[in-house]
Order: C-alpha cells, then sequence, then structure tokens
C-alpha cells in the first residue's frame, strides 16, 4: 500500500490511495468525534498512477470536506484510517497541545514493551508502533509523511534501507541499548510461545514464516548448559539469521537476510553515532532524562521495567555456552561502548 495527501486541511483533504491489491477501489474510514463514522469509496480519478503501474485504473483518489464528508467541518476531532488496513492516515484534535517534534524510536528488542513507548505515546499526534510488521512501501510512506509535525514511529527497522527518507523527514532519533544476551534469552522464549501457538491449527498462520526458528528454540532444553550446547552446534541458518546480533543487524543491513560481516560492526557505530538520544538498558533514569531534555516533556520519570527473572536466569545460563558467542558478539561491543559512555557521566542507580 502506498499513499499521499496532496491538500491538507483543516478540513478539506485531496489524497490518494494505491492498496496492494491495485484492483481494489480503495475506501476511507473516517471517524468523527468517536460517535460517528462514515465509509468513503474512491472517486477520483489518477491516471499517473495508473501509468506508474500502482492502480490497475486510477480511480484510487478522494476529495473531503464537509460535501463528500457530512460533519468533516464541524467536528471537534476526527480520525482518517484506510479503509482496508485501518492504518491511521491523519488525526485533528482541536486545540490539543501536542509535542512539535517527529521522533524515531528504534526498538530492536523483541515484544517492545518498554515504558519509554509509554511515556512517549500521549504527546504526538500520530503514533505508530511496531514499524517493522508494515510493508516497505507502507513504511516509507509514513515516514515520509510530511503533513504532521508531531509524529512519533517506534518499532525495528534496518535504518541504512530508509536512510534517505529518515533524515529528510528531521527526526529526533532514539534508541535504548539492551543486554545483548537477555535480548536472545527474550526472543528463544518468545520462539517457544510461537511453537505452542503453532501448534493449533487455527493459529498456525502465525509462526508459517518462523516454522524453524520455533522448532529448534523448542527443541532446546534450557535447564542444562551442555545440553545447550549441543543445541548450539546443531543451529540452521536460518535460525542462526534470526537470532543474530538484532542492534548491530538493523543499524547496519540494507536489506531483510542480508549476510552480516565484520564491516556491518563499523556500519552501525556509524549509524549510531547519528542518534540523538542513547540510552542503555542499566542507566534507565540516564535515558529518560535525556529523552525529557531533548524533547522539553515534564511529568514524572516512569519506573523501569524489570526484566522477568526467568529471562534473566536463561540470560545467564546462554551467557556460558561458548557457542552462542557469534550470535552476540557485534552487539556486546555497541552495548559495551554505550555502557561505557553513558557511565563516564550518569551515576548508576
Amino acid at each position: 500500500m502506498r499513499f499521499n495527501f496532496n491538500v491538507v486541511g483543516p478540513a478539506s483533504f485531496d489524497l490518494w490511495i494505491a492498496p496492494d491489491d491495485m484492483r481494489r477501489t480503495p475506501r476511507l474510514r473516517v471517524v468523527l468525534d468517536r460517535t460517528r463514522e462514515a465509509v468513503i469509496e474512491a472517486w477520483v480519478h489518477y491516471p499517473q498512477l495508473k501509468d506508474f503501474g500502482w492502480h490497475a485504473h486510477g480511480i484510487c483518489g478522494f476529495k473531503l470536506d464537509g460535501e463528500s464528508c457530512p460533519g468533516l467541518d464541524q467536528a471537534s476531532q476526527f480520525d482518517i484510517f484506510d479503509g482496508d488496513t485501518n492504518i491511521l492516515l491523519y488525526r485533528h484534535r482541536a486545540g490539543a497541545a501536542y509535542r512539535q517534534a517527529r521522533v524515531l524510536a528504534l526498538d530492536y528488542t523483541i515484544g517492545q514493551d518498554n515504558h519509554a513507548r509509554d511515556m512517549l505515546f500521549p504527546e504526538f499526534a500520530l503514533s505508530y508502533f511496531g514499524i517493522h510488521d508494515m510493508h516497505f512501501d507502507l513504511l516509507r510512506c509514513v515516514i515520509d509523511i510530511k503533513y504532521a509535525d508531531s509524529m512519533l514511529l517506534q518499532g525495528s527497522l534496518l535504518m541504512k534501507r530508509y536512510e534517505d527518507v529518515v533524515q529528510a523527514g528531521d527526526y529526533v532519533k532514539t534508541i535504548l541499548v539492551v543486554d545483548p544476551y537477555v535480548e536472545l534469552a527474550k526472543r528463544i522464549l518468545w520462539l517457544r510461545r510461537m511453537a505452542e501457538i503453532g501448534k493449533d491449527p487455527v493459529q498456525q498462520w502465525r509462526v508459517d514464516h518462523l516454522q524453524g526458528p520455533c522448532a529448534f528454540a523448542a527443541g532446546l532444553d534450557l535447564g542444562s548448559v551442555s545440553a545447550l550446547r549441543k543445541g548450539f552446534d546443531r543451529i540452521d541458518m536460518e535460525t542462526y539469521s534470526w537470532l543474530e546480533n538484532p542492534l548491530t543487524r538493523d543499524l547496519s543491513c540494507t536489506f531483510p537476510g542480508e549476510a552480516m560481516k565484520p564491516g556491518h560492526w563499523t556500519l552501525a557505530i556509524d549509524t549510531l553515532s547519528r542518534f540523538h538520544v542513547i540510552g542503555h538498558q542499566h542507566f534507565w533514569g540516564a535515558y529518560t532524562a535525556m529523552l525529557a531534555d531533548v524533547l522539553k516533556l515534564e511529568g514524572p520519570t516512569l519506573p523501569e521495567r524489570r526484566v522477568p527473572e526467568p529471562v534473566l536466569e536463561l540470560a545467564e545460563t546462554l551467557s556460558r555456552v561458548k557457542n552462542t558467542i557469534g550470535l552476540v558478539e557485534m552487539d556486546i561491543n555497541l552495548s559495551d561502548k554505550v555502557y561505557t559512555i553513558i557511565e563516564a557521566q550518569w551515576e548508576k542507580p
């Protein structure tokens, strides 16, 4: 899916949507004052989109106003969604004091449930979480939105792949680095949970793309270091790539599945040097203080979300399994550098 707004508000919009199925005529869903909803099918012809090969017949545009969407010009708040994917395209709140900033919070972790996200969410007009689940074309359109000065993007993405639109978007880039063995442990436990879900025929589709990694994780004996050594001796390349150095991968790779080499670590350092706020899991207070300072946030600091004890125990066990080192080595080097720099400037609580 692709989209673009040519004219923006306050209550008049020209836009087009090119859906994934180019034969479909796109629809908008407009929610007015949280009580009324209108579903509108495209009627404006964009022949150039047909010429680009983005749409079969080119009828994929909209002219939204009080006439085509009754009540739009009177509503104090409204949300515009793509009717098929439910992706938020525009949000209006009369008099809302949103933070005038565009923030990209790179979160390469599995789960992505840290309190920094919770702290930032109410500050922004448009928020997009789990951006790693968005298709390449759609995510580029979201990152490249020019009509909103208050945006939060949070999740995992390959920075080099989107570097041009991120740079053009003038984003404040932030990242919280976590312990690499903790992240490895979380990923293995997540895969084991997904393997259980995959046993249900109704939900098997959720793990079809991860059958190999799920099978590997489910077959590990987590209670024995010697058994883990044997298990990681038999790791397949698909699972290895999925577990390998996720921090370095997000900072250095240009396409999914890219084979990582020592040079990726240098690229990752270079990318990280252009981030505005860099934190470390072991200095939560320092990270939230830096975020608040850069974004001029006020209010109480949220407490750190503690790592569950089973994850910490597995991380400690994995650190004693020598043949896991390739999965974390580059991330350990990055993590240690960030830790050392922050430690020199902040006291650890």
